[in-house]
This record gives structure tokens, sequence and C-alpha cells, in this order.
């Protein structure tokens, strides 16, 4: 059936739209590929392929995979940079792996309990003095 504005079904069942000013959350389910951009106010749940852009400001997932530009920030268990990534912006991770060519502009920071050599404490490191005076 096709509708026009403000038309209801054949069926008496009527059609119904969201509050307007209420944020919608969105599912790309893992059936579905996506050619083109996306643009969102509210969250967006990736389990298929988006070919394209997505514009929102930041991701939270927990695996992030980034092939093209991105500029927000990005909080994720697992992210991986192919070597068309370019990040504008603060990365926040348990595993991190940038691929060659990929470029970053922002923080990386592990996220406050990520395993390190089988330990739950991230201990920094420490540089070493230059011997050159």
């Amino acid at each position: 059936m096709i509708f026009q504005a403000n038309q209801t079904p054949d069926d008496g069942a009527e059609k119904t739209a969201p509050p307007r000013g209420r944020v919608q959350h969105s599912i790309i389910g893992n059936d579905l590929k996506i050619t083109g951009d996306l643009i969102s106010d509210g969250d967006i749940t990736v389990h298929g392929i988006v070919e394209g852009s997505i514009n929102i400001s930041k991701i939270e997932a927990e695996t992030v995979r980034i092939s093209g530009s991105f500029s927000g920030d990005v909080k994720a268990k697992q992210v991986v940079l192919t070597e068309t990534a370019h990040v504008t912006g603060d990365i926040m991770h348990e595993t991190l792996e940038v691929k060659p060519g990929a470029s970053i502009e922002g923080k990386l920071s592990r996220i406050k309990g990520a395993k390190t050599n089988g330990k739950d404490k991230v201990t920094p490191l420490k540089s070493k003095p230059s011997d050159s005076a």
C-alpha cells in the first residue's frame, strides 16, 4: 500500500509517527548492507555493513572497524583502523590495531581495566633519559 501524508490505511489501522523532538534508535541488521550515507541525531547500532559515511558525533560499540574518514570520538573494546582510515578525535579502547597508512589526529587511551599481559592493571611505559647532552 502507498500512503500520502495524513492518510490512514484501508484496514482502519492508524499510521503513527514518533513524537516530534524524540530521538529514535536505529538498527542496521547483520543481514543488511547499505551503500550510501547515514545521518542521525540519535543512536545507530550497526550489525551489518555500511559503505558510505555515517554522520554522528561519537561511536560507542563492542567492535569498531573504520575504513574511511571519521571525525568524532570512538569508545570500543576492539578498534581496528584499516589502511584507508582517517580519524580526527579521541579513541578509547581495550585493543587497538592500526594498519600502515591509517592516520589518527587525537588522543589514544586504554579503557581502565583492559588486560595487559594477562594482568588487569595498565602500567604506563617509562622512557629512559637520553644519553646525549
